[in-house]
């Protein structure tokens, strides 16, 4: 089962197998005028990581079904600040399994994309 992202990009928000969910990445563009975040990686952390929290809501899931991350950045040395708005999505309960690469560029200038793996239980 798809999950459609509204623009309907050759794309799905995520895709169901069982009971385990692919979560396409994220980069983080303002939710309201889709343009990229002015500002530095925790600007962008934090934008990508509200709009998870939005999708995982809609599929009846939060921060806590979430099992696996893969954080892109396109400069190692904002890693740090990166991981700090990471981490405040993950205060009390077990934070995913993650890597964490350094890409030269990623689509329109972001400086993070994340993408994750959640598993839904009943």
């Amino acid at each position: 089962m798809a999950h459609q992202p509204s623009s309907r990009l050759p794309f799905s928000a995520a895709i169901q197998v069982g009971n385990t969910y692919w979560l396409s990445g994220k980069l983080g563009a303002n939710a309201e005028t889709r343009s990229m975040t002015e500002g530095r990686m925790a600007a962008e952390t934090h934008n990508i990581m509200r709009a998870f929290g939005t999708l995982l809501e809609e599929l009846g899931m939060d921060y806590g079904d979430l099992v696996r991350a893969t954080v892109y950045v396109t400069d190692i040395d904002g890693y740090a600040e990166m991981n700090e708005a990471y981490s405040q999505y993950f205060e009390g309960i077990d934070a995913p399994s993650r890597v964490a690469v350094e890409v030269s560029g990623l689509v329109g200038g972001a400086l993070v994309e994340i993408s994750f793996v959640a598993v839904k239980t009943d």
